[in-house]
């Protein structure tokens, strides 16, 4: 909520009525620009991830070419008119095709993979590191919950003989044609009754007659206006829920109690990371109360609630310190510097536009048990990418002799050099099913 004198950071999404803003800073100097320089500092300090695959065709090449000019030494010297087949043959036989294809075949069908279940991959990195994931991070809000709020609970006061429909329609009808992201939590409720004159007031909430009453749903401070005895207000029956109180002018009605829906998969994608030996743990800059009861509810041991954009930076920072290769998984624009400081990091499909131009991948359609099965296909990989270098060495290793030994000529070479390479590319099409 934001009254006059407030500071409105750029980027803000305002949902409920109009308002003036006034500019006081442009371009870098805004809290946007803060925001983002702090995620190009984690980018730029994130350790780049070097191929295997490279750097062993690269050791592979260098010794090969010292090879070959011994076998075209020696053959020329003990037969001329052989030195150049045989040194052709074990230049095609032994080429590292099939090594250097080893990773990047079985990265391209794992990207394939993954691509069809929802889950983009934006940087080169991200299957191999997720195989050294030991800990994931989930932002709260639109994260492990859908960012909607659901009605859970309806307390009415003392007195009040209303039915809890009853009430709910009464508030539905005071919250209809709003575009106030609790106003969705009444639309099941709606056209029970017929509200007129209805008025929003920022950030305190909205009033309107219904059958010649005068209502209030919203803030304590707000609907409690209505009630001349009220001096110092209601106390809100707990921290855990968003409670929105509504009165008449007569008196008070009811607690309505609004809670942000958890994602259907949470709780199963939170027990398939542990049941991998996987540390899970909540960052959020929402109120603590709510932080805990969801922590409570997923069986989340470890949460920080209340984290600025640099606290939670900070807060990845000490983790990658003590050890941990982090996950992060968020959709906020406060969410942007972890994303892109940590060493793996996937935005949602509702994040901001710069969540998910900073995150490695993107989960395209909002399913979080798609995270579970991005980390056994990327474990599938890796065995994929194992095999495939076995194979690629033990096949340069075995041919080289022969083919220096001139037992191997060039068609055969030839022969020898696609069949690798083709074993190689079959073996890690098998990551697409």
């Amino acid at each position: 909520s934001k009254k006059p004198g407030d500071t409105v950071i750029a980027g803000t999404l305002n949902n409920h009525s109009p308002l003036k803003v006034e500019v006081t800073a442009l371009g870098a100097a805004t809290q946007l620009s803060a925001i983002e320089r702090l995620a190009t500092q984690a980018a730029d300090e994130k350790p780049q991830q070097v191929l295997a695959a490279d750097r062993i065709a690269r050791f592979f090449i260098a010794r090969l070419l010292i090879v070959c000019s011994a076998v075209f030494a020696f053959w020329l010297w003990y037969r001329p008119e052989q030195a150049l087949w045989v040194t052709l043959s074990v230049l095609v036989v032994t080429c590292p095709c099939a090594l250097a294809l080893a990773m990047p075949a079985a990265l391209s069908a794992a990207t394939a993979n993954l691509r069809k279940r929802g889950f983009l991959v934006a940087r080169g990195h991200v299957v191999e590191t997720l195989n050294s994931v030991n800990r994931v991070i989930f932002d709260k809000t639109g994260t492990l919950t859908k960012g909607k709020f659901v009605v859970e609970m309806v307390k009415p006061f003392a007195g009040i003989e209303d039915v809890e429909e009853r009430l709910l329609g009464l508030a539905a009808a005071l919250e209809s044609g709003s575009n106030h992201p609790l106003a969705a939590a009444f639309h099941h409720w709606q056209d029970r009754y017929k509200a007129t004159e209805i008025k929003q007031v920022t950030a305190a909430g909205v009033e309107g007659q219904i059958e010649g009453v005068l209502y209030r749903l919203g803030t304590a401070e707000f609907a409690g206006g209505l009630l001349a005895e009220v001096a110092d207000g209601f106390k809100l029956p707990d921290s855990l829920h968003t409670w929105l109180l509504l009165a008449s002018e007569r008196q008070a009605l009811a607690w309505i109690a609004l809670v942000d829906e958890v994602r259907p998969d949470a709780a199963s994608l939170i027990q398939r990371l542990k049941a991998r030996g996987i540390s899970v743990e909540l960052l959020s800059g929402d109120q603590s109360g709510a932080v805990a009861q969801l922590a409570q509810q997923l069986g989340i041991n470890e949460y920080v609630a209340g984290a600025k954009p640099g606290d939670k930076l900070s807060h990845l920072s000490q983790r990658q310190a003590a050890g941990d290769k982090v996950l992060m998984i968020g959709d906020g624009i406060n969410d942007v510097p972890v994303l892109a400081g940590a060493d793996v990091s996937i935005a949602m499909a509702s994040a901001s536009d710069l969540a998910q131009t900073r995150a490695d991948s993107v989960l395209l359609n909002d399913r979080l048990d798609v995270i579970a099965d991005a980390l056994d296909i990327a474990k599938r990989t890796k065995a994929v990418i194992t095999q495939n270098l076995r194979f690629s060495l033990v096949y340069n290793l075995l041919a080289l002799p022969l083919a220096a030994a001139g037992m191997i000529p060039p068609w055969l070479a030839a022969i020898g050099m696609t069949a690798s390479s083709l074993i190689v590319i079959f073996n890690a099409l098998r990551l697409t099913k």
